[in-house]
């Protein structure tokens, strides 16, 4: 090799090695931010993500409609990028990710994954996406350490039933252990998860988002659901060492402002209260959700008559607003 050629290869060599490290230094400036997700479907998702490709007006009940809105495109560039000959596509975030389902990841559907934070890992054979967009980004936006997060949510689950904490007496719901076991292994796989990883930098169970309640909102469950929830938040805590551990709770608020169902009140009723509850002060915060409500009349959807009516808009909002919420706590 000439010996020119051979100063440029050694020079491009230790340019992709300071590439490098200066990528890992970037994702060991702190410990690993976890997040852990739970609730039932809506936490999952089945926001329409739409496609980029196509005209934004004709895609209803899309978030490509709805960030394609002339009032809303400036707003909302950073969650796609023109990458050339494949021409607009989503963004994938290097500082944010996130793990659902159970290990090992070996790319099957059913078998969950992992990776970067963006499109995907909605509930439907990981298809469109849930509130874990919006939260992803405000949190990756705040933190300088990289970001994880952990999604374990199942449909069709009551927290008086099959998401019961300890703490609540009874039954313990055969819920409630998959959510730990899959925090677990989030913690266990962080090398594979986060690149750059090192245990020397180590984690923290930074917070913990809530997306759940109309498998509650009967006579049943509907009355103990502030104690429930309280004693979700305290036995998670409690579970993985984390006192300071910060949680966000979305108001169920499907159908509005105009869902007058008795036990859906005393839910909501309950998620508000919690940060009223003196334990929880500036450590724990409600999200109202019913204005994110768009009808299947006016908006279009999925016609199923629930899960938002799979309105992308509503999930964005949805996840926006819970990543804000987040935020704001952490900046008290």
């Amino acid at each position: 090799m000439h010996k020119t050629t051979r100063i440029a290869a050694c020079a491009a060599a230790l340019l992709m090695a300071a590439t490098v490290m200066a990528d890992d230094a970037k994702l060991a400036k702190g410990p690993v931010k976890i997040y852990l997700l739970s609730g039932q479907s809506n936490m999952t998702g089945r926001g329409n993500q739409g496609d980029l490709k196509k005209p934004a007006a004709d895609q209803k009940a899309s978030l490509v409609r709805f960030i394609m809105e002339p009032q809303n495109v400036e707003k909302y560039k950073f969650l796609y990028k023109d990458d050339g000959k494949k021409g607009l596509t989503w963004t994938v975030r290097d500082d944010v990710f996130i793990t659902m389902g159970d290990w090992p990841h070996d790319g099957k559907a059913d078998h969950g994954k992992h990776g970067g934070l963006g499109m995907n890992y909605g509930g439907f054979r990981n298809r469109g996406f849930g509130p874990e967009l919006g939260i992803g980004h405000a949190l990756g936006d705040f933190h300088d350490e990289p970001v994880l997060l952990v999604k374990a949510s199942y449909g069709a689950s009551s927290l008086g039933g099959d998401l019961r904490p300890p703490s609540s007496g009874g039954q313990v719901g055969d819920k409630y252990p998959l959510v730990v076991k899959a925090l677990k292994e989030a913690i266990e796989h962080l090398p594979e998860i986060v690149p750059g990883y090192q245990k020397e930098t180590g984690y923290e169970i930074a917070g913990f988002f809530w997306n759940q309640g109309e498998h509650d909102a009967s006579e049943n469950f509907a009355p103990e659901y502030e104690t429930n929830l309280a004693n979700l938040i305290k036995d998670l805590r409690k579970e993985f060492n984390a006192p300071g551990m910060k949680a966000v709770i979305a108001v169920t608020g499907y159908g509005g402002w105009g869902n007058t169902n008795a036990g859906l009140k005393k839910v909501q009723e309950a998620q508000l209260a919690l940060p009223k509850r003196p334990e929880f002060k500036d450590n724990v915060a409600t999200v109202e959700t019913r204005d994110f409500y768009r009808s299947q009349e006016k908006f279009g959807g999925n016609n199923q008559g629930i899960h938002w009516n799979g309105n992308g808009e509503s999930y964005w909002l949805m996840g926006e607003a819970m990543g804000k919420a987040m935020v704001d706590l952490w900046k008290k």
